[in-house]
């Protein structure tokens, strides 16, 4: 066996208990504590070949095409210690709270093969205040030597050798300083990985209600990490891996029901007063900072004035404590995730949570069976304008110049931010990483493994049938299956599952070992209650098979309604299978139309089967999962926008023809390289037809907001599955090998 030259850090979680996290986003409690582990993390090396002179020199062209991730993750003790380390990944290191103790992990330490290394305040290998290069240096060095006969020999001397030659990095300065703050964290942390240094004056000094401070260091910063990010493109590297996503919008949010929830009986008058004042500030922030203007709510933001005078120290209210430490552990994560990937994050005001009142109007609209298509939008549009009004210019300038993608880490649907007249999610590849639960979203954001596959791979699809016999919409998608299956012939091959009950869902799940699965059925989402997907009419929730389903593929595909809510708590269905395993989720965040939801599925079937397979060939490049459902979404919308002039009368059926592979050819390629905008080049070709410029303008506009497109979400780490050429892959795949 060849060895493994990653380092991997395990950051243990003592409280596996799923009630015992944070009131406000989540979070398990030890990990709250112990959120400085993550910035500990970020400053090991990912691999021993990080602080050689050569991995020194490639470090940011391999973080920018995800090729050299932050390998970490949060284990609880019991999960930890019922593994051995294997022999050829020997380089774990176990990160304990002080809360455990060394010895506790002795006994498993000594069983491996070879013994992790323990790093904690006291009795481990090494103690965090020595986890510095030169004993992690002499550690690893230890490990190598210990290393059994199952290792390959010639691959470990390689290993030593780069270990010894392991190098103190060059430090810059940035050339401008800035105040420190949670939002500039991630980007400050992502330039000191590439070297940077002496970036801070002290901390902010312009905390307050006016956002423009905030913004523009945030915007400074961004600006820097994209410099650099632009400057270590790699050819070799784009071939092979193809870049990730270039840009991160990051909105902390809070539990929409703690906003509501009766207060608990105990509590006396006094502090039923003051937590209701206290919450009530933190659901009235709109920028970076709480404010406050009554007497009332200063006394609550810093305790008494007198006693703090004489104390020298204010005492705020327990929930500002609490959300302090939500977000600090939140920024770590989240700083892991930019490290990572060399990708900068924009924090945005908390005015973008503040936008979900809007949104719940427009889902009480789009919801209506009497809801007109103009009055749908006008709704969307008032959405629109609220996160326009929460996102400042100077952030817009970064989502438009976003080459690759862009990723939401937030709960508000930043997919429909208008960017140049059409939803955000039209313009660039987004995915969405949702941030409550916290544990789930910790989950999602340490980095996974980059998966491998070819076209191949992803031809084996499970296709999960949930609908009763009687049920009317049962014919949708096998009628869909039936127009569109002789296009892709024998390319996919499915496994079909009728789905009765919680035990067939477990059954065909772990005994599918596929890429893909599709569920075809109902779903709901009642308020206040968690998801449900009905099975021939029978609720499950998805949370509660947690210990049950042991095989999830990575790619799951949610044919049913309200599977990711817009107006609904975090419980849902789309979430509970990211908690499952899932690395990517498509679901909805409205009620589907099921007709149009099974062509919707049918032609992305059609896509993996045609456009797949020589993507990476055309592209000269692999293509990410995100991409893939990107397409897909834009012509969805190209194609709805079409039809709606067709009805309309505007253009006939020639026109519609000609018109639709036109779109095609403009999104995806095919008699030249993609449009660089699609949308506008189509309107164009309407124009120089004779169309009325205004008529398709306004017909664009009512087709997005009334289409099933804009109620598709992605959701989780999509573009952690590389889709590769199959000879390439196997090249590739033999160099590595030996290399």
């Amino acid at each position: 066996m060849r060895l493994d030259t990653r380092i991997f850090i395990a950051i243990v979680v003592p409280d596996a208990d799923p009630y015992g996290v944070s009131l406000l986003q989540g979070f398990s409690q030890s990990l709250i504590e112990n959120s400085w582990m993550i910035k500990a993390a970020i400053r090991v090396p990912s691999d021993v070949w990080d602080p050689t002179p050569l991995g020194l020199s490639t470090l940011i062209a391999r973080r920018r095409v995800g090729q050299n991730p932050i390998h970490w993750f949060c284990q609880t003790p019991r999960a930890l210690r019922s593994h051995p380390v294997p022999d050829a990944g020997p380089f774990l290191l176990v990160f304990l709270p002080s809360t455990e103790d060394p010895l506790a992990y002795q006994t498993w330490s000594e069983g491996c093969g070879v013994p992790p290394t323990i790093v904690a305040e006291k009795g481990g290998d090494i103690t965090f205040s020595e986890l510095g290069q030169a004993k992690l240096q002499m550690r690893l060095l230890a490990i190598c030597n210990a290393l059994p006969e199952s290792v390959d020999k010639e691959s470990t001397e390689e290993v030593k050798k780069a270990i010894q030659s392991w190098t103190i990095p060059n430090k810059r300065p940035l050339g401008y300083k800035v105040g420190g703050h949670n939002s500039v964290a991630p980007n400050l942390l992502t330039l000191e990985s590439a070297g940077f240094t002496k970036m801070v004056y002290g901390r902010f000094r312009e905390v307050g209600p006016d956002i423009k401070p905030y913004v523009d260091q945030i915007a400074r910063t961004t600006r820097s990490v994209l410099e650099i990010r632009n400057a270590s493109k790699s050819s070799f590297g784009d071939v092979a891996y193809g870049a990730t996503m270039d840009l991160n919008l990051f909105a902390p949010s809070i539990f929409p029901h703690i906003f509501s929830t009766s207060l608990p009986a105990d509590f006396d008058r006094r502090e039923r007063h003051r937590f209701v004042i206290a919450r009530r500030i933190l659901e009235k922030q709109t920028g970076y900072a709480l404010t406050v203007q009554t007497p009332a709510q200063i006394e609550v933001m810093l305790g008494n004035l007198e006693e703090a005078k004489l104390k020298q120290r204010v005492t705020p209210h327990a929930l500002f404590g609490i959300r302090a430490e939500e977000l600090r552990l939140a920024t770590e994560c989240v700083s892991a995730l930019a490290v990572s990937e060399l990708a900068p994050v924009i924090r945005l005001p908390n005015e973008i949570n503040r936008s979900a009142g809007a949104v719940r109007n427009f889902a009480a609209s789009y919801r209506s069976v009497n809801s007109a298509p103009r009055k749908r939008l006008q709704g969307f549009k008032e959405v629109q304008r609220r996160l326009s009004r929460a996102v400042p210019e100077e952030f817009l300038e970064f989502v438009r110049g976003a080459e690759v993608g862009v990723r939401v880490i937030a709960d508000a649907h930043l997919e429909w931010l208008e960017v140049d007249g059409l939803p955000l999610m039209f313009r660039k590849s987004t995915s969405r990483i949702p941030v409550t639960p916290g544990n789930l979203f910790v989950q999602t954001i340490a980095s996974p493994p980059p998966l491998h596959v070819t076209s191949k791979d992803l031809a084996h699809i499970l296709v999960l049938n949930a609908l009763d016999d009687k049920d009317p919409l049962r014919r949708a998608f096998a009628m869909a299956l039936e127009v569109f299956g002789p296009q892709w012939g024998d390319a996919l091959q499915f496994t079909f599952c009728e789905v009765r009950n919680e035990e067939d869902l477990v059954n065909a799940f772990n005994a599918f070992d596929g890429a893909i699965a599709i569920f075809d059925g109902h779903g709901g989402h009642e308020a206040n209650e968690a998801a449900m997907l009905y099975l021939q009419g029978k609720g499950v929730n998805v949370w509660t098979l947690k210990n049950r389903i042991t095989r999830i593929p990575p790619i799951i595909l949610l044919s049913a309604c309200d599977t990711h809510a817009a107006d609904r708590n975090h419980a849902t269905t789309g979430n509970g299978f990211l908690a499952l395993g899932a690395r990517s989720v498509l679901a909805s965040v409205f009620p589907l139309d099921a007709r149009q939801a099974a062509i919707f599925i049918a032609r992305l079937l059609l896509r993996i089967a045609q456009y797949v397979p020589v993507a990476p060939s055309v592209l000269q490049r692999p293509v990410r999962w995100n991409e893939v459902i990107y397409g897909m979404l834009q012509m969805q919308i190209m194609t709805d926008f079409l039809l709606l002039l067709q009805r309309s009368g505007y253009i006939d059926d020639e026109t519609l023809s000609k018109a639709q592979y036109r779109a095609n050819n403009a999104i995806n390629g095919g008699d030249g390289p993609p449009e660089p905008d699609p949308f506008q080049f189509m309107v164009d070709y309407l124009a120089s037809l004779g169309v009325e410029l205004e008529r398709v303008s306004e017909s664009l506009q009512i087709a997005v907001a009334n289409s099933n497109a804009i109620s598709y979400v992605q959701l989780g780490r999509p573009e952690s599955i590389l889709i590769h050429d199959e000879e390439f892959l196997a090249a590739w795949s033999e160099f590595a090998a030996g290399s």
